[in-house]
């Protein structure tokens, strides 16, 4: 019960409780009498009746098999990219021993490069000798000839071990300003063998950040040129990438850079600017190609207006 609360005179104002009406009772008190809910359809009409859309067996079985189709695939998808990441997991070449100092590192830059052309001068030789051997076909190229790819397959290991080389030498000086051991690229999860590809060029970028934290900017030339090379700046993270050319570029305003950096730097900063001119380029062609297309449907607007009035006079 709610009682009244008298506001003189002896008259009061009761309050209402919720989710019942007031029903005066004996004198000075009011009880709650529940009103009884009905069914209701939407439709106002307080019948009870219930309308339900119902869908063809026919339409809900396909709508079943079509889901059943949908997981069956997904999970395929699952198993097959476990699959391929066991396999490269067993299949990951075992590493090189690292350097013991960067001086180490940097006769090991110069090894490979000497390894980088003499590669280079067998695939241009095995090419020469296929082309004088009279089975040249033009359009069918160097495919039949297995030398000729077993020359060009080396010569592409030979430049993956040149950019290793300089990674190497990068995280040399990194280990060496912590003073910690001689350490591998599997240390930044590199595999080797690979190049700087989808599961690779992370790596740069964890690289890149871990020499700007201990202030190595000689590491971070040698892996700025490795994403020079291999084109690959744009795809690492803008925010390491820019701190990264900041860092350099003070010491480049000081005159402190050793032989050879600033030109990194400078081919650095002209590959960011290249990719950011191809960007507006595209958002520009896009933009041109979206104002086409409402020029085009306001035209055809324009035409059919322009018909129906001529239809009516």
């Amino acid at each position: 019960t709610t009682r009244w609360k008298g506001m003189g005179g002896g008259r009061g104002i009761p309050s209402l409780p919720q989710g019942g009406h007031l029903h005066k009772g004996k004198a000075g008190t009011t009880t709650r009498r529940r009103v009884g809910m009905g069914t209701s359809t939407g439709t106002g009409t307080g019948t009870g009746l219930r309308i339900v859309a119902k869908r063809s067996d026919k339409k809900r079985q396909a709508r079943k098999l079509e889901k059943r189709d949908d997981v069956r695939e997904m999970r395929e998808m699952v198993e097959e990219r476990r699959a391929v990441a066991a396999e490269e997991e067993a299949h990951r070449p075992e590493p090189p021993s690292p350097p013991a100092s960067p001086a180490e590192a940097t006769q090991r830059i110069l090894d490979r490069q000497r390894s980088f052309h003499e590669a280079l001068a067998v695939v241009k030789e095995t090419k020469q000798h296929a082309m004088d051997s009279g089975k040249f076909d033009q359009p069918r190229g160097f495919k039949p000839f297995p030398a000729v790819q077993a020359a060009v397959k080396a010569l592409g290991l030979a430049k993956i071990a040149v950019y290793e080389s300089h990674l190497e030498r990068a995280l040399a000086l990194l280990s060496q300003a912590k003073g910690e051991p001689p350490a591998t690229l599997e240390k930044f999860d590199w595999v080797y063998g690979k190049g700087v590809g989808a599961s690779n060029v992370r790596c740069l970028g964890f690289m890149l950040a871990a020499l700007q934290k201990n202030a190595v900017t000689p590491g971070l030339t040698e892996v700025l040129w490795v994403a020079v090379d291999t084109r690959v700046v744009p795809a690492l993270d803008g925010k390491i990438v820019a701190r990264a050319l900041d860092m350099l570029g003070d010491l480049d305003g000081m005159g402190l850079l050793d032989e050879g950096e600033p030109e990194v730097l400078a081919a650095a900063r002209d590959a960011l600017t290249e990719a950011a001119r191809d960007a507006q380029a595209l958002a520009a062609k896009a933009a041109a190609a979206e104002a086409a297309e409402y020029a085009e449907v306001e035209a055809a607007k324009d035409a059919f207006v322009e018909a129906a009035r001529e239809a009516i006079v």
